[in-house]
């Protein structure tokens, strides 16, 4: 049976990935409202249980919108991490495209959304990036050449993609009339 390819948007709003959250955030309303949150009187105490992470399961999406709303979110794995940010960085790769080049389909910007999915893929960098999402720079032939005539220093490029891709994003959606 053959994996048919997923679009970066499926899995954003479809895929379960493993967060950590703050163990109070996962305390309903109703709970909250009924029974309260007991919190010790020693302030060390009552930092440690407030920062106590639980591990749950949301989708990318749901994640940008309860970072949106101020909340602490860690990636359990690392390497689901890498995935998240892949995909959201194809998911503004996409939005540019369509943004960039006319077409006869109209559609309404989620730029709210973007913006959100920007700031998950700015938490999600720095583990994108120590686990192995960005290449290490191969030496060619022409840096092994030019390495007998003198020291060669290989280059990496190591800048936020998705802060780029935004303001490019930004840009267009303002020159289309958007606020």
């Amino acid at each position: 049976m053959s994996e048919k390819k997923r679009s970066a948007a499926f899995m954003l709003f479809k895929a379960w990935v493993f967060f950590r959250v703050p163990e109070y955030a996962t305390i309903t309303t109703y709970a909250s409202q009924e029974h309260g949150l007991f919190l010790p009187e020693d302030p060390k105490k009552r930092q440690a249980l407030l920062l106590n992470m639980k591990p749950i399961y949301l989708h990318p999406s749901e994640a940008a919108e309860y970072l949106a709303t101020g909340g602490a979110l860690d990636v359990h794995d690392p390497h689901d991490g890498i995935k998240v940010y892949g995909w959201i960085m194809e998911h503004l790769a996409d939005w540019l495209n369509y943004l960039e080049n006319p077409t006869l389909i109209y559609r309404e910007v989620p730029i709210e959304g973007l913006r959100q999915f920007n700031v998950l893929a700015s938490k999600l960098f720095p583990v994108a990036n120590r686990y192995g999402y960005f290449k290490k720079p191969t030496a060619t032939m022409a840096d092994c050449v030019q390495s007998l005539f003198g020291q060669v220093r290989l280059e990496s490029k190591l800048h936020r993609f998705n802060d780029t891709i935004m303001k490019r994003i930004e840009y267009a959606y303002r020159a289309r009339g958007g606020r």
